[in-house]
């Protein structure tokens, strides 16, 4: 995967240069996918998180610059998105095959969702996301890894018939973004990423903070805020910068670790999750008026209690996105 990281970075060097003759263009709707796996980071971690896959659609809304906006700023846009995806959890593969020796259950989270999001003229936002979906045989997550290994013609996992039961999670998350800082240069910043989740599957409170170093443009029209789509009049730069996003969270529930939140039966394998947790984000960002590329990489302390042997974890995610419907 390393060498896959080398052409992202050159591609988007490549890129980068190309965009900077060209028209002024902006472009109303995106479509992007993302791609998370544990094997990015190390091929020889399988364990926990062990992939996701996710397709979402995003268009703006009109908005007035006269509107008013949270805690009197003004709003400048809103965008519109909707999202399927589908995440994969399992144990420490070589332990998958007693349920005594699971360390974390085998489930899966299928999902759609929709999200709005408000952007503000001091570079704030406010984004306000709703799901639906499932934990258990229902989420297709056994189907779908043991299709992807019979495909590499990889090992099949074993221990599955152990997996959580089924059960429908109803989910609301709000995300605050606050820039804090930003040098005279405008190749630094740093912004307060504040979030809450509520819901049957996840429930959980996370205090943040986002540092971008390299080619920046405004939060409100920024990949970081996913709001590179544009009514027209935006005048967006070219975006091309690291990150790092320090994060800690109060886990409230977690029915990927606990199971169901409301049905007795969970299932063989289930376990506590520990209430606090630590992640950091690093990254790399390209976004472009057509397009945008990212590589992130997740390193996350412990997350399985009540007796697990289970360690912190990290994962990768490979994200694009293409904007099309010009203004």
């Amino acid at each position: 995967m390393k060498y896959a990281f080398y052409a992202l970075l050159i591609n988007a060097a490549f890129t980068f240069t190309a965009t900077q003759v060209k028209a002024q263009a902006t472009y109303r709707n995106q479509i992007g996918d993302r791609l998370d796996n544990d094997q990015y980071i190390n091929p020889y971690h399988d364990r926990y998180y062990l992939a996701g896959q996710f397709i979402n659609f995003t268009t703006v809304l009109n908005t007035k610059k006269d509107c008013a906006g949270l805690f009197g700023s003004t709003v400048v846009k809103k965008t519109l998105e909707f999202e399927v995806g589908q995440q994969i959890y399992g144990p420490f593969a070589s332990w998958a095959r007693e349920p005594f020796l699971q360390d974390r259950p085998y489930t899966g989270y299928l999902y759609a969702g929709a999200a709005l999001t408000w952007l503000y003229e001091d570079e704030s936002s406010l984004k306000v996301t709703a799901q639906l979906g499932t934990i258990g045989p229902a989420s297709l997550a056994e189907k779908v890894q043991k299709a992807f290994h019979h495909a590499f013609d990889l090992k099949d996992p074993e221990g599955w018939q152990y997996q959580l039961n089924n059960a429908i999670g109803v989910n609301l998350e709000a995300q605050y973004t606050r820039l804090l800082y930003r040098n005279s240069g405008e190749w630094f910043d740093i912004a307060a990423t504040p979030s809450l989740r509520l819901g049957t599957t996840f429930s959980n409170a996370t205090a943040g903070l986002q540092f971008r170093i390299g080619g920046l443009d405004k939060f409100y029209q920024s990949a970081s805020t996913n709001s590179r789509v544009s009514m027209g009049g935006d005048r967006q730069k070219t975006e091309f910068y690291l990150f790092a996003i320090p994060q800690l969270s109060y886990i409230g529930y977690d029915a990927t670790i606990q199971g169901g939140m409301f049905i007795k039966d969970k299932g063989p394998v289930h376990y506590d999750a520990i209430k606090l947790v630590f992640t950091q984000q690093l990254g790399v960002q390209f976004a472009s008026r057509r397009i945008s590329a990212s590589f992130t990489a997740f390193l996350r302390s412990r997350e399985v209690g009540g007796g697990s042997s289970a360690l912190a974890h990290q994962w990768g995610s490979i994200a694009t996105s293409y904007r099309f419907g010009k203004n």
